[in-house]
C-alpha cells in the first residue's frame, strides 16, 4: 500500500509538475528564438493596459466583443499588473501552457493508463504546437482554449463511458468557461453541455434523470452568457452588444446555425454508438470505453466541421484555435486507448508529423513589430502638431488598443464605440481626429465598421479624409468653430 502511494506520488509529479514546466518553458524559448517579433497576446496586453488605468475603454473592450472575449484578457490581467512586456507576455504564456498540459494529464488518467503514456501525450501536443508554423498555435488564448476544450471532451467522454457524477461537473464546467473564449467556441461550448443529458439516454435509470443531467450541464453556461449580457448592459447600454458584429461579417445571419447544426450532426453516430453499449452494457453504469473513445473521435471531428464552416463564411480568423484544439482532442483519444507504449509512440509522432500538412505550413511571423506601433504614433502625432496646437486624436477598437500599447503621450486616444456627436459635445473647442485601421480579417468585426459602413474608404457624416500612415486612414472631425476659437483667432489676428 505504501508503494502505492508513493508510486502515485512519483506519477502525479512527473505528469503534473516536471514535465508541463519543462514543456512550456521549452515553447517559450522555442516562440522567442523562432520569431523576434513573436506576441503571445497582443490584442489582450492592450486591453490589460487600459484596465490597469481604469479607463471606460479598457472595461468597454473587456466584453465587448464575442471575438476578442473577456477569459484570455482576465488571464493576463494579473502578469500585466505585475510585469512589464514582453516578460508579461511570456509569464502569461507559460501559465497557460501549463494548465494545457494538467488538462491533458487530467483528461487520461480517468482511463487508468500509465504516467509515460500522459507524458507522451504532453510532448507529443508540445510538438505539434511548434512544428505546426501556424500563427494561432503559440499564443495565450490559444492554449487556455486547448486546456479547457480538453477537460470539456474528457468529461463528456467519461460521463458517456463511466457515468459518474463528476464528469458532469467538470464538463459543464469547462463549457461554461470555454464559452468565454470566444464565438468560433460557443458551438463547442453548447455541445458539451447538450451531450450530457443526450449521452445517458441509452439506459433507463440515467433517462429518467437526463433533466437533471441537462440542468447540471446547462446551468453554468447559461449563467456565464448571462453575466456577459448584463455587463454589457451595464457598460454599453445593450446586452447583444458583443454579438452585432455577426450581422456585419455574414450578411445572411440565418447561415451562423450551422455553425451549431453541423457538430450535432457529426455527434449522432458517437451517440448511436454509445447508446448502444449501454444497452449492451449488462447492468453496469455507462458505455464502457468504447463508447468514450466514440465520443472524443466525434468531438474533435465536430471542432473541425464547426471550423470549416466559419472559413466558409469569411470567419477564417477564428477557426486557428479550433484547429489546435481539435488535434490535441485527437492525440488524448489516441493516448486513452489500450495499446503497447511503442506502437502509443509511433502513432503520436506519425499524428504530429501530419499535423503540419493539416495546418499547410502558415507563416508564425504574423505579430505586428514594437518599432511600426511606435513609428505610426509618432507620424500621426507630428502630423496633427503641425496642424493644430489643440488637436485630439481617436484611435478605434481593438487594434488602437494594440497600437497604443507603448504609447505614452497625450494626443493619441483609445475609443471602442464611436459616436461622432458624443466627441463634438465632450471636446468643444478641440480639433478632433478618428483613425481608422483597414477592414482585413477580425478587424471587419469592430463596431465602428457596423455603426459606420464604408467609413475606411468613405469617411462618414463629419468626417473628412486627412492622411494615411500605412494601414491607417486619419480623418478630421469638420466642426463649427466655437465662440472662444473666433476671439482666440481674432486676438492672435490683432498682434
Amino acid at each position: 500500500m505504501e508503494q502505492d502511494r508513493k508510486q502515485y506520488r512519483l506519477v502525479r509529479l512527473l505528469t503534473g509538475g516536471v514535465t508541463p514546466l519543462v514543456l512550456a518553458a521549452a515553447l517559450v524559448a522555442f516562440a522567442r528564438w523562432h520569431d523576434p517579433s513573436w506576441e503571445p497576446g497582443a490584442q489582450a496586453a492592450g486591453i490589460c493596459r487600459e484596465l490597469i488605468a481604469g479607463t471606460t475603454e479598457g472595461r468597454q473592450a473587456l466584453f465587448g466583443s464575442c471575438w476578442s472575449a473577456p477569459l484570455p484578457v482576465l488571464a493576463y490581467l494579473p502578469f500585466a499588473w505585475l510585469l512589464p512586456e514582453p516578460a508579461a507576455g511570456c509569464a502569461a504564456f507559460f501559465a497557460a501552457w501549463l494548465f494545457a498540459f494538467w488538462a491533458v494529464r487530467e483528461a487520461i488518467k480517468a482511463t487508468g493508463q500509465s504516467g509515460w503514456r500522459i507524458v507522451m501525450a504532453q510532448a507529443a501536443i508540445a510538438a505539434m504546437a511548434a512544428s505546426s508554423g501556424s500563427v494561432h498555435a503559440l499564443r495565450m488564448a490559444t492554449a487556455l482554449t486547448a486546456g479547457l476544450t480538453l477537460l470539456a471532451a474528457a468529461g463528456v467522454a467519461d460521463w458517456a463511458a463511466y457515468r459518474r457524477l463528476r464528469d458532469v461537473v467538470v464538463a459543464g464546467t469547462a463549457s461554461a468557461l470555454l464559452a468565454l473564449c470566444g464565438f468560433p467556441t460557443f458551438a463547442p461550448a453548447a455541445l458539451a453541455a447538450l451531450l450530457l443529458p443526450l449521452g445517458a439516454c441509452g439506459d433507463r435509470e440515467t433517462r429518467a434523470r437526463a433533466s437533471a443531467w441537462l440542468l447540471l450541464g446547462a446551468l453554468p453556461l447559461a449563467y456565464a452568457a448571462g453575466v456577459w449580457m448584463l455587463l454589457n448592459r451595464l457598460v454599453l447600454g445593450d446586452p447583444l452588444f458583443f454579438l452585432r458584429s455577426l450581422g456585419h461579417v455574414v450578411p445572411q445571419p440565418w447561415k451562423l446555425w450551422f455553425v451549431l447544426a453541423l457538430p450535432v450532426a457529426v455527434m449522432a453516430p458517437a451517440l448511436a454508438a454509445t447508446w448502444f453499449c449501454d444497452a449492451r452494457n449488462g447492468g453496469r453504469s455507462g458505455g464502457g470505453p468504447t463508447a468514450g473513445s466514440a465520443t472524443l473521435i466525434a468531438f474533435a471531428v465536430s471542432l473541425l466541421a464547426c471550423g470549416k464552416v466559419l472559413q466558409v463564411l469569411g470567419l477564417a480568423w477564428g477557426t486557428g484555435a479550433l484547429d489546435v484544439c481539435a488535434l490535441a482532442v485527437l492525440m488524448i483519444a489516441l493516448a486513452r486507448l489500450s495499446q503497447p507504449l511503442y506502437r502509443l509512440a509511433a502513432s503520436l509522432i506519425l499524428f504530429v508529423w501530419l499535423s503540419t500538412f493539416w495546418f499547410g505550413g502558415a507563416s508564425s511571423a504574423g505579430g505586428r513589430a514594437p518599432e511600426s506601433r511606435e513609428a505610426v504614433c509618432q507620424s500621426v502625432e507630428a502630423y496633427v502638431n503641425a496642424r493644430t496646437p489643440y488637436g485630439r486624436v481617436f484611435v478605434l477598437g481593438y487594434t488602437g488598443l494594440d497600437l497604443l500599447r507603448g504609447y505614452s503621450g497625450e494626443r493619441l486616444m483609445a475609443n471602442l464605440d464611436l459616436h461622432v456627436g458624443a466627441l463634438r459635445r465632450a471636446y468643444k473647442g478641440q480639433n478632433l481626429y478618428v483613425l481608422v485601421p483597414r477592414p482585413v480579417g477580425a478587424v471587419r468585426a469592430e463596431s465602428v465598421f457596423w455603426r459606420y459602413p464604408g467609413i475606411y474608404e468613405r469617411g462618414g457624416d463629419r468626417l473628412l479624409f486627412a492622411e494615411a500612415f500605412g494601414p491607417w486612414h486619419l480623418f478630421e472631425v469638420v466642426t463649427a468653430p466655437t465662440q472662444e476659437q473666433l476671439d482666440e483667432w481674432k486676438k492672435a489676428r490683432e498682434r
